[in-house]
């Protein structure tokens, strides 16, 4: 069984997940289309099965050129104008399943307001856990946290 990723993105009470794409280096990145959800557990689960469905399409490793050149897909479903502008006000949650487990990892922000993965919320699952397990915690960790509701600019 392969590594595989899904990126859950919760800015201003919805769900962003970005297919994962994953370089010939095996890093993972973000690429169209960015699915979105509702915070609910239906709508989370289908968007997240979604972007697992996609499979992880591989792509040669970027030059330097290309990575400074590259748009972010979640800004662009978002109509946010740059990263720091989501960090401030969103979060991510990491899924990521591997032979052994299934972990969740939750972003917070460090000192200078960059999302860090929180050690202290970090969640390891049995490799066979259903998905709802998973969902469950990334709504209980969003419905705890009122910034993450704000209203998105038009």
């Amino acid at each position: 069984m392969q590594l595989r990723a899904v990126i859950v993105i919760v800015w201003h009470g919805q769900a962003y997940i970005p297919v994962q794409a994953q370089y010939e280096s095996g890093l993972f990145t973000s690429i169209e289309p960015v699915l979105t959800a509702g915070l609910t557990a239906d709508e989370l689960m289908s968007a997240v099965r979604a972007a697992l469905s996609a499979g992880h399409p591989r792509l040669p490793n970027p030059t330097r050129e290309e990575v400074r050149r590259r748009k972010d897909p979640v800004l662009k479903a978002t109509k946010v104008r740059s990263v720091k502008e989501l960090m401030a006000s969103g979060t991510s949650y990491a899924i990521s399943w591997t032979p052994n487990e299934v972990r969740l990892d939750v972003s917070s922000l460090d000192s200078k307001g960059r999302w860090i993965n929180d050690p202290r919320k970090m969640r390891s699952f049995r490799h066979d856990a259903p998905l709802e397990d998973v969902v469950s915690l990334i709504l209980e960790d969003a419905r705890s946290r009122p910034e993450l509701f704000g209203d998105a600019p038009q």
